[in-house]
């Protein structure tokens, strides 16, 4: 198989609007560069390529104006450039929001760089070893939906709470890679997933790619300057770089800048320990690309929802202008078309959605996959929020509770978790099951 990479800085030139949270907030000066980050397969001319972006999240009209760029530009099927997002909290709006909007000649440029490294990414084709493997972390990604002792539940509340009682769910420390490798033995590529929020700083002032670009930093530092570095983010709806359980001092190693560089060598470091060990090709690195795309409809606001309780403030302006434009979602937007693939590269399989997927989605997906490695890639191909289980939108607290950010019905997660498990089917049907 022929592989190719490219990378193009997406890093605002001039103070502009950041999303991720739930307050105005300027982008006043470069921590570290937000980029976009281009692989480009070729299967003796079957292609396909997978696109990393440093955004919180890219709406359904800008990833099909930039896949149709890149279709005008090297020839390829609009539908066959995957778009991804890693989900840092400290790049532009790309999404109109109650908060804040994206600034037009900014989402220019950012499609016209997504379109430039995919390319460029074709361009750089060459001949190369697929290999896939996984590790696992006992740190970082904790699930971050904490109990009351009266049984709701309510984003990182804690044990430092006295009323904590546990956490709602699990979490995911897998880590699945698939890398290209050169004939001569040096790291071309290196795709990797793993399961959190990759938010290790959240309202600093400043452009970063956050925890994605710190794992860029030290996978480069050891495998050289021109390695291509994909980064994707997992089914990570509900976990966190936060530690909620036996932590009565509210102590958190994973947050902050000292979190955000212990979190680039603690997974680049287990990302790197993977390559090393992959020692063995894909004898037959084939390359598939299914999709599939589901109608999903938008649940009901709920009669019982009673906005006064909470506390005048950023918060409840979020739901109370979410509930003013529900009407208008049910009626222009209901059902959403929600964009599936699974990208198989031999022995691997990368399951995309355009989520903010709750861990116990993704669990469930590889649970059944047939693929060796299987790394799941959220917020890819569009934006349509979270998507709790339906227990979690009982329980309620934010992720959950209806909003621009959480629409779609009870039973999405399972929707998606069935469709993309029959899209492995197909992938791999004529082999089996690998252990």
């Amino acid at each position: 198989m022929k592989v190719g990479t490219a990378w193009v800085d997406i890093t605002p030139g001039e103070p502009i609007p950041i999303m991720g949270q739930l307050g105005p907030r300027l982008g006043e000066y470069t921590h570290d560069p937000i980029t976009v980050n281009a692989v480009v397969f070729d299967d003796a001319g079957v292609k396909a390529a997978l696109v990393s972006c440093d955004l919180a999240m890219l709406p359904d009209h800008l990833t099909r104006r930039a896949q149709e760029g890149c279709s005008r530009k090297i020839g390829m099927k609009a539908g066959n450039v995957i778009i991804a997002c890693t989900h840092t909290h400290l790049a532009p709006y790309t999404v109109e929001s109650a908060i804040g909007k994206p600034e037009a000649a900014y989402i220019d440029r950012l499609i016209e760089a997504i379109v430039e490294s995919v390319v460029r990414a074709h361009d750089d084709a060459e001949e190369v070893d697929l290999f896939a493997a996984k590790g696992w972390l006992d740190q970082m990604g904790f699930n971050r939906r904490g109990r009351h002792a009266d049984g709701r539940v309510d984003m990182y509340h804690g044990s430092w709470n006295s009323d904590f009682a546990g956490i709602e769910g699990p979490r995911d420390g897998e880590v699945a890679v698939v890398c290209a490798k050169r004939g001569d033995g040096s790291v071309k590529v290196v795709i990797s997933s793993f399961s959190t929020h990759p938010n290790a700083v959240e309202r600093e002032r400043y452009y970063s790619a956050d925890v994605a670009g710190a794992v860029r930093s030290t996978l480069r530092r050891n495998l050289g300057d021109d390695l291509g570095v994909i980064y994707l983010t997992g089914a990570a709806g509900n976990t966190a770089p936060s530690i909620l359980e036996n932590n009565k001092q509210n102590i958190q190693p994973w947050r902050g800048e000292e979190g955000l560089k212990r979190s680039g060598l603690y997974l680049g470091g287990e990302i790197l320990k993977i390559v090393a060990g992959a020692t063995e090709p894909m004898a037959d690195a084939k390359l598939r690309l299914l999709k599939a795309v589901v109608p999903i409809p938008i649940r009901q606001w709920p009669r019982d929802l009673d906005l006064s309780k909470f506390p005048a403030g950023a918060f409840r302006d979020y739901y109370e202008y979410s509930k003013r434009i529900w009407p208008e979602l049910l009626k222009n937007e209901n059902p959403r078309n929600v964009h599936l693939n699974v990208l198989r590269l031999g022995e691997a399989a990368i399951c995309t959605n355009p989520a903010e997927l709750f861990v116990e989605f993704g669990l469930a997906i590889k649970e059944d996959s047939p693929a060796r490695v299987t790394l799941i890639c959220e917020l890819a191909d569009g934006y349509v929020g979270y998507v709790p289980t339906p227990q979690a939108i009982k329980n309620g607290g934010y992720c959950t509770m209806p909003a621009t950010t959480s629409m779609l019905a009870a039973e999405a997660g399972d929707i998606m978790v069935a469709n993309t498990q029959e899209l492995l089917r197909q992938a791999f049907k004529e082999e089996g099951a690998h252990s």
